[in-house]
């Protein structure tokens, strides 16, 4: 399996483009943030080791809905949209898994969305 290296602040997508591969992480934490580059960019999450970035690309080919940046060192294993299906195929418990964190990251954005909604801070 090819890795990829990236330096703290390293772009490993950006929020718009293709989504051609999603990324393991290997080691470090990257962050995920909407309007990077902008005056006003939002960081949505956090997400370290053992888990997987870009994921939502590689399901369904839609252009990528927030950047990643690395935080830190940061070692990423690139996986094809073939291989990440083949791997969630053939490996249901992983998938699992997978949908379990995605709930999990869906309901943080339903939380911080209704906060901000009670709030009325942007």
């Amino acid at each position: 399996m090819e890795w990829n290296n990236y330096r703290p602040d390293d772009l490993i997508f950006r929020e718009g483009d293709a989504s051609e591969a999603a990324y393991l992480i290997v080691s470090g934490s990257v962050r995920i943030v909407k309007g990077y580059g902008t005056d006003k960019p939002k960081e949505i999450a956090v997400v370290g080791a053992g888990e997987y970035v870009g994921e939502m690309g590689a399901i369904d080919n839609v252009p990528r809905s927030a950047s990643a940046v690395a935080q830190g060192q940061v070692v990423c294993a690139p996986v094809t949209p073939a291989d990440f299906m083949d791997m969630l195929r053939k490996n249901p418990d992983e998938a699992i898994d997978l949908l379990k964190i995605l709930f999990q990251r869906l309901r943080e954005a339903n939380r911080r969305l209704a906060e901000i909604e009670q709030t009325g801070q942007g």
